[in-house]
């Protein structure tokens, strides 16, 4: 709900302030507040445009929905289940028909546009089949300052419909509420956004609310949801709050990968992927576009030691797109040293203290089937059965550390000492967590003697591993950093 309310009120800060270049941006930096004359004089030229119950443009709405038989909110609110949206915990049957407030059916109501999942939907006539919305398709990646002024104009580049800024935004883009009708209740085509604020407020469902008067206040307890406008476009040529990374090329192979986003996963974390959130330069990598604009201005308006967060949400779909798995939000120190590197030896830095936790966490999983395997009761199906609690001692520790190590990597950059310190430290770091995740293993082994025995020495085989990967890692990692002895 958050990354979709910050891409609608980007798109309403685009068309409001521009900026129309860097000088704008800059004089829209400096002071304390946004100038509230842009604001007023937006919002006189589209009256009634923000009225969630309007009875010609209800915002963000369909009207000719009204056709269509109204079903429960609880198809519009995600962690309630409603016909084959079956959650854990909620037990919504269909006849249940919970009560909004007006301002919580609007979060959902932007919320579902970027983040419904695909699937059969209440068709208008003939369409039933819609596919995931498009925020589904990659971590949504915000700049967060100090204030909201701060954070909306962090994550504003350049934007000129005229001059095609950004690059693929066009004379004709505009944001949803700003069309001259109301959405065809019939999806129509695919299409390629016409620009930037398109994209941000993209019509991937037709939905319709149903307010009711409920003594002195207005709810809302129904709602129509059918299949909206599909995406026909690459998102790395579209999409700027997406990082995107090449896979490795295949052996013997002479054309790169294409470009897929950086997505979220479960327990692993998306610092993983703080050379493609973080670095330009690297032609497999590719942050979000956003921070490339970004650190161009940073040289004169932001002081070199600033450190800013990059907060990134995201949502995991079961494997046939029609239910929510998951949801994240995790964050990555991006101190400004960082973001204005244009040095690759940073990078492979980055990449090697990223590569040893892959490693080991590949080692401790190594080690659990090595030991089921001794017993001959290792099935590849249940992989992740077997390791999951072991996933869950050790990968959600390495975040604090991996941040600490990004923090003094900016320091040393900033001040052209050491690296190597902090090198150093972030092995030490994976060291212990890798320890513990083992010894916590070892603690919840089978306590049968034979058991005891194979644990102990499959637990021999990992700490012999793990010893080698580090000094491997500590090997690389002296060819690109700058040590002790240099400074």
């Amino acid at each position: 709900m958050t990354a979709a309310l910050y891409r609608l009120v980007l798109a309403f800060a685009h068309r409001v302030y521009g900026p129309s270049d860097d000088e704008a941006w800059s004089n829209l930096w400096r002071p304390v507040e946004l100038p509230l004359d842009p604001l007023q004089e937006y919002l006189a030229k589209y009256p009634g445009r923000f009225d969630l119950f309007h009875p010609e443009r209800p915002f963000l709405q369909c009207p000719a929905l009204t056709s269509c038989s109204m079903s429960s909110t609880a198809k519009l609110v995600a962690f309630r289940a409603a016909g084959n949206n079956v959650t854990l915990f909620d037990h919504t049957t269909a006849t249940d028909r919970p009560l909004l407030s007006p301002a919580e059916a609007a979060r959902w109501l932007v919320t579902v546009q970027a983040y419904d999942t695909g699937g059969t939907k209440t068709p208008y006539r003939n369409v039933k089949s819609s596919e995931k919305a498009p925020c589904n398709q990659f971590g949504c990646v915000l700049v967060e300052g100090a204030t909201l002024k701060e954070t909306l104009l962090l994550n504003m580049p350049v934007y000129n419909p005229k001059r095609q800024k950004p690059d693929m935004t066009t004379a004709t883009d505009r944001p949803a509420w700003e069309e001259e009708r109301p959405p065809n209740p019939e999806p129509g085509e695919p299409r390629v956004p016409d620009g930037w604020t398109d994209l941000l407020t993209w019509p991937s469902r037709r939905i319709l609310l149903s307010p009711r008067t409920a003594g002195d206040n207005t709810v809302v307890d129904g709602v129509v949801i059918t299949p909206g406008t599909r995406l026909r476009s690459e998102l790395q040529h579209i999409e700027l709050m997406a990082a995107f990374q090449r896979p490795p090329k295949k052996p013997r192979s002479k054309t790169r990968m294409p470009f897929s986003p950086v997505r979220l996963r479960e327990h692993q974390g998306v610092w993983r992927h703080s050379q493609e959130l973080l670095l330009a330069g690297d032609p497999d990598h590719q942050r979000p576009r956003t921070l490339d604009e970004l650190s161009e201005r940073m040289e004169e308006l932001i002081p070199e030691s600033t450190e800013f967060t990059l907060r990134v949400f995201g949502q995991q779909l079961k494997p046939d797109g029609g239910a929510i798995e998951c949801w994240f939000e995790e964050e990555v120190p991006a101190p400004v040293a960082l973001l204005r590197a244009q040095d690759s030896r940073v990078g492979r830095l980055i990449g090697f203290a990223v590569t040893l936790a892959d490693n080991v966490g590949r080692a401790l999983r190594d080690m659990v089937i090595s030991y089921r395997k001794e017993f001959q009761a290792y099935r590849k199906e249940d992989h992740t059965k077997y390791t999951r609690d072991l996933d869950l001692a050790y990968w959600p520790n390495l975040p604090q550390p991996f941040g600490t190590f990004l923090r003094g990597l900016g320091a040393a950059l900033r001040s052209g000492g050491a690296e190597m310190p902090v090198v150093h430290e972030w092995s030490g770091a994976v060291r212990r967590v890798a320890h513990r995740a083992a010894e916590y293993w070892i603690e919840h082994s089978p306590d049968q003697a034979r058991g005891v025995f194979m644990a102990g020495k499959v637990h021999g085989a990992f700490t012999g591993s793990l010893e080698s990967l580090i000094n491997r890692f500590e090997a690389e990692t002296r060819h690109y950093a700058i040590g002790e002895e240099q400074t």
